[in-house]
């Protein structure tokens, strides 16, 4: 196996029950390329794929044996009790692996029409992203992604001209590091810049039209309006 990191520095390894219908899954399915494959791409133990410069390591679900372990029995019991965990419960339980494309409608309706069946349609999230879900043969959960222009400001409503794909909020809304700021700084400005400065409002109405606004945005949308 080569050394991978340097090209794909953030990957993850799953394992799984049927090598070759997991690798159908992701390379006729989804579009994966097949980078390598160890021993063989016939009979492979363990593969790496690629999608749009991401990388997925794919694993059999079969104990280290052989050439794999011969030089380090501490990696070849943990990989066994791995395999123990997984066998006794549902793999990736919790976990979700983001795979972003650049067309994630298109994608949909590809693989789609390949007979693969994902969990709903793509949709548009307040989070900057269109995305759709599905699991593969093992029933690991695999989120599809595309990065999308926002067109308001998820904190305070303003509109989002020139924001970047996967942008979600405005200048106003955000520090120098281009954080989101705290409530009450959000609060204060649109009080004071808005509901007071644009819509000439007395004090207490800016204030309670401003919770009642920000009460209806997705970043504060968890938050009690205050009486």
């Amino acid at each position: 196996m080569s050394d991978r990191r340097q090209t794909y520095p953030n990957s993850v390894m799953i394992t799984c029950r049927d090598m070759k219908a997991s690798l159908a899954f992701y390379c006729d399915g989804l579009g994966f390329e097949l980078k390598e494959a160890w021993p063989s791409k016939e009979e492979p133990q363990w593969a790496s794929l690629v999608l749009h410069n991401q990388s997925l390591m794919l694993s059999a679900d079969v104990e280290m044996e052989g050439e794999a372990c011969e030089h380090d029995p501490e990696a070849a019991a943990r990989w066994s009790e791995a395999l123990r965990e997984l066998r006794a419960g549902t793999p990736g339980a919790g976990v979700f692996f983001y795979f972003m494309v650049p067309d994630v409608d298109a994608c949909h309706a590809d693989i789609t029409a390949k007979g693969i069946e994902p969990e709903a349609e793509p949709r548009s999230q307040f989070y900057g992203l269109r995305d759709f879900p599905l699991r593969d043969p093992d029933g690991y959960r695999l989120q599809i992604y595309q990065p999308i222009k926002m067109e308001r400001c998820q904190s305070c409503g303003m509109p989002l001209a020139d924001a970047e794909p996967g942008q979600m909020y405005c200048d106003y809304c955000t520090d120098e590091d281009g954080q989101l700021r705290s409530y009450e700084q959000v609060f204060e400005g649109t009080v004071t810049g808005y509901f007071m400065g644009m819509q000439k409002m007395g004090r207490a109405e800016a204030e309670a039209a401003a919770r009642e606004h920000l009460a209806k945005m997705p970043a504060w949308a968890g938050r009690k309006v205050e009486a």
